[in-house]
């Protein structure tokens, strides 16, 4: 207790301390780049609009806070700006759950879904997501099955990129940390002509030692080294026509992954990790109202596992498992504009496919635990923007239909099923207002559905297996429906930019029904929809800036970002109710953020509520409780001249012993520091 009471003192005199010396310094500088109402977002419609214009709940995370968030991949910077549910494991493995569903971090068929550049991300494991080259994060909480199809029940995170087509620009960037950790980053880009542009971006990351945790030992087997890069050349092919064509590439390279804690290191692993994309966008006016823009994308996720166990014996590493997943794509779509009003249109393709192999320690094949699969959907949408009433009043509406058809392959080694294909179809609705009024308040509101397709397997798989005997039967449900789900919201916004104000407190409400489980009977299993689930909450978002209501050609500001889970509760078989697993009653995001011309900074301070789960390491797996906890963070940066700059970042300043998953505890206190050049 005391010790708490500590870090809660110590933490509010270094805000104070980092305060005062705001409120002394000089005035001179520049205002830090905040969210603002006035900012253009284009996941909400699938067309620029003004966030202070749009109905459903969105969020920001602009370039200057991803610099200074302690942490290299995109789930450290959801959970720390926009306070959604994340679980990361040592290893490179994370996943995300928004509004209250369960953070998940494998497999093609999720709650939440992931953008980048508005495109499907193809990335079943978030750790492989890395910040280098994002210009912006917009996170969209909040149905938009309507816009997206699939996953998009939760909410959506959108990746826009970097793109830089005017002057020449560039950085470059080395660091070192605890761990005995390196990095390496150096990007370039803009225009080379009056028509050609280009962008191209690298970086390293090695963690050479395992890292200590909060409880000062070491936590074995945790060591890793990624590669990540990316180019991108653009061309003005006309007056208002463009052609954009992108790749990226992840490398992650004898990743140790522990296991859990409780076995010691008698379950350790390594594995190397692989995703790759290429996207083609071409977009134009076909006349002064009508925009039209296509893309075309491909990208793949390949994965190695080794491990160094065979039940609970330690043995030489053997490859022991592999996996491949593809996406191939294609969208269309036509913004067409009448008057203040705005229509957007288009249609998706896109097919998945997943590929598995598992090993003997001898190297030779082995069945797969499950079967291989793809996935095909065809879907159309029409989204409507009204504005009424001088711009004051804002509708949105509009719908989805999606087809898809799902198929069990014939998987080499896996003898036990019967390859088969089944399809359903999908229609998504979504409607929404906004109003904004004098004083600079707005409410908003939203009712949307959303909906997640049941896997191959459950729709369509056929398996046998002989125990003690018996032959053991499980077979898919032709018949089943896509899980789906009601969600309605409704805030109330409020922003004075010459106060330094902004806020918004959002209330939602999630009814999910037909969600999918299995049931058997005798010898015989199959997958029913039988239960449902309910969700509500309040999500906050606060910012206030000392500089702007004084005066001050600096920033020194407030902010806070939470989610209230007031109830997450899904039905049981047996009639019951229970918590939905790994789903936080809270999450607060808080602290303090300055900048001048020479120095700018965050103190961050996360603090996450209990959570159920199930205890996977004790016999029955009982359900359990984790605790919660707060976890400090700071970073610094100080330029120097106009081109260099010196970068400080303190991770779990108070060296909190905590963990997001049981048996997998995050590090301990890290220091992390780098220079670089930018021009």
């Amino acid at each position: 207790m005391r010790a708490s009471l500590w870090k809660c003192v110590m933490t509010l005199v270094m805000m104070a301390v980092w305060g005062l010396y705001a409120a002394w310094a000089a005035d001179v500088g520049e205002p830090k780049e905040a969210q603002s109402l006035e900012d253009l977002v284009v996941t909400a419609t699938r067309s620029e609009e003004k966030i202070k214009d749009i109905p459903a709940k969105i969020e920001v995370i602009h370039r200057d806070q991803i610099e200074l968030t302690v942490g290299e991949t995109i789930t450290e910077q959801l959970k720390k700006n926009s306070s959604i549910g994340v679980i990361e494991y040592p290893g490179a493995l994370a996943g995300i759950g928004i509004r209250g569903f369960r953070p998940e971090f494998s497999g093609i068929t999720k709650h939440s879904l992931i953008l980048k550049n508005g495109r499907p991300a193809g990335v079943t494991n978030l750790a492989t997501l890395l910040t280098d080259n994002i210009e912006r994060i917009e996170v969209l909480k909040g149905p938009a099955s309507s816009l997206y199809g699939a996953e998009a029940m939760g909410g959506v995170v959108n990746i826009i990129t970097q793109k830089h087509t005017d002057k020449l620009t560039g950085h470059v960037e080395a660091g070192f940390g605890s761990f005995e950790t390196n990095f390496q980053k150096a990007s370039l880009g803009g225009g080379l002509g009056p028509r050609f542009d280009f962008g191209i971006y690298g970086r390293r990351y090695d963690q050479q030692d395992d890292i200590t945790m909060g409880n000062g030992k070491k936590r074995d087997n945790t060591s890793f080294e990624t590669l990540n890069g990316g180019l991108r050349l653009g061309a003005d092919l006309a007056e208002t026509w463009r052609i954009d064509v992108s790749g990226d590439l992840y490398q992650g390279r004898d990743i140790e992954t522990p296991g859990d804690i409780a076995y010691g290191n008698t379950r350790q692993q390594n594995k190397d990790l692989d995703n790759y994309g290429v996207d083609v966008n071409l977009s134009g006016n076909l006349a002064t109202n009508n925009r039209l823009s296509s893309t075309f994308y491909y990208t793949g996720e390949e994965a190695v596992y080794h491990s160094r166990y065979s039940g609970s014996t330690i043995v030489p590493a053997y490859r022991s498992y592999d996996s491949e997943i593809s996406w191939l794509g294609f969208q269309l779509k036509d913004e067409i504009a009448w008057s203040v009003h705005r229509f957007i249109l288009g249609a998706d393709y896109q097919t998945i496919e997943k590929k598995s192999r598992s090993y003997n320690r001898d190297g030779t094949r082995k069945a797969p635990s499950s079967p291989d699969e793809s996935r095909d959907n065809w879907a159309g949408y029409l989204e409507t923007v009204w504005k009424f009433l001088d711009g004051r009043l804002t509708a949105t509406a509009g719908g989805r239909y999606d087809r898809f058809d799902l198929e069990t392959l014939k998987t080499p080694y896996k003898v036990d099923f019967t390859p088969n294909s089944e399809g359903f179809s999908q229609l998504s609705l979504r409607g929404g207002l906004n109003y904004l009024f004098d004083a600079g308040f707005r409410l908003h509101t939203t009712v949307g559905q959303g909906f997640v397709p049941p896997s191959a397997f459950e729709l369509a798989g056929y398996s046998e297996t002989v125990v003690q005997g018996k032959t053991m039967i499980t077979e898919g449900n032709p018949n089943l429906d896509p899980e789906s789900s009601l969600t309605y919201d409704v805030g109330v916004g409020f922003e004075r930019p010459e106060w330094g104000l902004a806020l918004d407190v959002t209330y939602f409400h999630t009814d999910v029904y037909d969600k999918i489980t299995s049931v058997q009977t005798g010898n015989y299993k199959t997958y029913i929809n039988a239960l449902d689930a309910e969700i509500y909450g309040l999500e906050t978002m606060i910012l206030f800036d000392f500089g702007a209501p004084l005066g001050w050609n600096r920033s020194l500001g407030l902010f806070v970002n939470s989610t209230h889970i007031f109830k997450a509760e899904e039905e049981q078989p047996n009639g019951t109710t229970k918590d939905i697993h790994n789903v936080a009653d809270y999450t607060i995001n808080y602290g303090i953020q300055y900048k001048d011309r020479m120095f700018d900074g965050k103190l961050h301070v996360r603090n996450q509520g209990r959570m159920k789960d199930t205890d996977w390491v004790t016999a029955g797996y009982p359900e359990i409780e984790y605790p919660s906890f707060a976890v400090v963070d700071l970073a610094l940066r100080v330029k120097l001249f106009d081109h260099h700059r010196l970068l400080f970042k303190i991770d779990n300043i108070f060296d909190k012993d905590y963990y997001e998953k049981r048996g997998y505890p995050k590090p301990g206190r890290a220091f992390y520091a780098s220079y670089s050049f930018v021009f």
